[in-house]
């Protein structure tokens, strides 16, 4: 059974921040539970319905980084364990492991979900050969997608053999379990090799590893805040892209990112794929983890020296030069949490004391232990301290804000309609369900009608912005691809940077994401203006003295497909091959051409067919809650009878718990 190691010694975490954000949204948590225990069956509801949002904010921080930068290690660190996670990974393992610290929302009776591919992802793996053989199919060369699609097969028929029977049954199926264990996790992660024999017990261990697409663990650990996940992926740079593919996926429900790098590992060509994938990502929503300091010989020097090559590189491949850069050791933070910092290679000691000379940062007041401070300069408070600043900066404060505004319009409703602003004799006994039924509706179609007609509107400019885009990356190319031709002819290889055609795809999805936010704040306004006018018209409240919080709208996605890897990223032998048998200069220009419109035609569809309209439907769908929330609110509030004059009294509960809420609310706002 697994234990969290922490001492005295050991501060378990450095995420006060979101423990001070979740004591903020429990107090409107209670308020609103309050609320709907002392009221009516349909106003509960909707307050109810709050307690749920609450109580559902997961913020996650996904990891990715460079293979073999210790991202593992690190993780198992930030949760104040040695080895909760295999760092010794198959080669093929693409499994994504979700760590829920303190979850609200574990399954009952579960402590660990593991998700299987399913089948028709192993078919699509086995008919193309993964993404590289999509690659190599789509460049023209048959025989190259054949060697990948072998390897595939072989893969398939090793885990078949492992599993038996049970391969075809287990795919698209799930295992979930109500102990972790470490030998669990190993058996489903990341431990083990194609070559394990069955018999001496090695292959057990990685069972189910190789099929394995999710893995999600529910940790109760004391110290760390309520609600918060870590996601370790599997990287960027597999044999298949799979692992890429995987990794683009669970960037995008994540508000935060943390990339690892190490440090004696400089940033270059060879890490392209991270770093088409970073610059996709808001700077507001990345931070960058330098591992592995504890090999360098000098941290003091090196260290100043690796931060202004990485920003060098960031900044020339066009990614944010202001994201924080944290340098640190996880082997420093385990050793610590181990206790065994004297047991550590004789090079990490002098590092490590070495870099305690040049602590740049404020230690705490009193007496420090070696222990704490080896803790203290692993980095990892730091990288704690960060996170927490970052989520309560963008999805915290979003949270808090949606909350205290859906109690302040619940409060206002409540109020409003049991007599606190009526206009002196003016009080309606009787409220038509029926006319304000056929009002709320006509509210509803017309602002659901504005606010698709305008989706549609920025989704066709958004593809004629991809498609125009295109056009200009495809003549500029097919143009520089003449002139070499001109100059060197077709035997000299050559071959034409995409980064250009990226950032006019990121632009231009931008450009879409701010127009979609400006629209949709227009309508949710109207929308608020309209529902304010039915206090007046039905329940006899002077005009202006409802005032409703109009809903935020949703936060775009990251576009992560625009960094995925296409052929004209690739330098390999087949697309050498490329320029084999090219004699005249225009068919080369035709066919490189097609090939560019058949490489980022996936990044348009994505961008323009996937992406936006699903971030239009989410706007629209809070547009669709916030409404039939107020349709809740009111139709309690009129009466299955139309009686509203005969409410009956407020007790002194619900007198009490409305008061309170309302002085809450304006706090928070304060």
């Amino acid at each position: 059974m697994l234990s969290t190691i922490s001492t005295p010694e050991i501060a378990p975490s450095n995420l006060s921040g979101l423990s001070k954000l979740w004591e903020q949204l429990d107090e409107m948590r209670d308020a609103a539970a309050r609320i709907a225990a002392v009221e009516e069956s349909d106003i509960a509801k909707e307050a109810k319905r709050i307690v749920g949002k609450i109580d559902s904010f997961e913020p996650t921080v996904t990891l990715i980084g460079q293979i073999k930068a210790g991202k593992t290690a690190l993780v198992n660190s930030m949760i104040g364990q040695t080895d909760l996670l295999p760092s010794d990974v198959n080669p093929w393992t693409s499994v994504v492991t979700s760590l829920h610290l303190n979850s609200r929302n574990r399954p009952e009776g579960t402590q660990a979900l593991f998700r299987f591919f399913d089948e028709e992802e192993w078919d699509r793996l086995v008919s193309t050969g993964g993404r590289l053989g999509e690659l190599a199919q789509r460049a023209g060369f048959a025989s190259e997608q054949d060697a990948v699609r072998d390897q595939v097969l072989a893969m398939r028929e090793k885990s078949r053999s492992r599993l038996g029977k049970r391969f075809e049954m287990l795919l698209g199926t799930s295992h979930n379990y109500d102990l972790v264990t470490r030998d669990l996790i190993d058996r489903y992660v990341c431990y083990g090799g194609w070559d394990d024999d069955e018999d001496d017990g090695s292959a057990s261990k990685a069972r189910y590893a190789d099929i394995t697409k999710l893995a999600n663990i529910y940790l109760d650990l004391p110290g760390y805040p309520t609600g918060l996940c870590l996601r370790d992926t599997p990287g960027v740079n597999d044999t298949f892209m799979m692992r890429e593919q995987i990794t683009l996926n669970s960037i995008r429900d994540s508000r935060l990112c943390v990339v690892v790098l190490s440090a004696h590992q400089a940033l270059s060509t060879t890490d392209m794929a991270l770093l088409r994938l970073v610059a996709t990502i808001d700077s507001r929503e990345l931070v960058i983890f330098v591992n592995r300091i504890d090999e360098l010989d000098d941290p003091a020097k090196q260290v100043p020296e690796i931060e202004t090559n990485f920003r060098g590189t960031l900044k020339k491949h066009d990614v944010a030069v202001d994201v924080p850069i944290i340098f640190g050791s996880a082997l420093w933070a385990q050793a610590a949490l181990a206790d065994t910092l004297d047991d550590m290679p004789a090079p990490s000691r002098l590092a490590m004391l070495n870099w305690a000379e040049a602590d740049r940062h404020e230690p705490p007041a009193g007496r420090e232990s070696y222990r704490d401070r080896a803790w203290r300069i692993s980095g990892i408070p730091t990288l704690h301290a960060q996170i927490a600043e970052s989520l309560v900066a963008g999805p915290g404060t979003a949270m808090l804000r949606e909350a205290r505004d859906a109690l302040s319009n619940l409060v206002t409703s409540i109020e409003a309609a049991d007599g606190e602003f009526r206009i002196q004799g003016e009080v309606l006994k009787n409220v038509n369900p029926i006319a304000l039924t056929q009002r709320l509706n006509e509210i509803g179609e017309e602002a659901s009608a504005r606010l698709t007609d305008a989706n549609r509107f920025t989704i066709d400019g958004l593809s004629e912005r991809l498609v125009k885009a295109q056009s200009m990356f495809c003549d500029r190319a097919v143009e520089a691809l003449q002139s070499h031709i001109e100059a060197y002819g077709t035997g000299k290889a050559w071959q034409y940077n995409p980064a250009g055609l990226r950032m006019m795809l990121r632009t231009g999805y931008k450009g879409f994401c701010t127009d979609v936010e400006k629209t949709t704040t227009e309508v949710y306004s109207e929308t608020c203006g309209k529902l304010e006018a039915v206090y007046t018209e039905f329940f006899g409240i002077e005009p202006g003295r409802v005032s409703l919080k109009i809903p935020l709208p949703s936060h775009p996605l990251p576009p992560t497909g625009v960094g995925k890897t296409i052929a004209l990223d690739l330098s390999v032998s087949w697309w050498r091959k490329w320029w084999t048998g090219l004699r005249k200069q225009e068919p080369a220009a035709q066919r490189y051409s097609a090939l560019i419109v058949r490489e980022t035609a996936s990044i348009l569809e994505e961008l323009s067919d996937e992406m936006a309209p699903a971030l239009c439907r989410e706007n629209e769908a809070i547009l669709a809650t916030f409404i039939e929330s107020q349709r809740t609110v009111l139709m309690s509030l009129a009466g299955a009878d139309g009686e509203n004059g005969e409410r009956t009294a407020r007790s002194a509960a619900k007198i009490a718990a409305l008061d309170d809420t309302r002085k809450l609310v304006e706090a928070m706002a304060a």
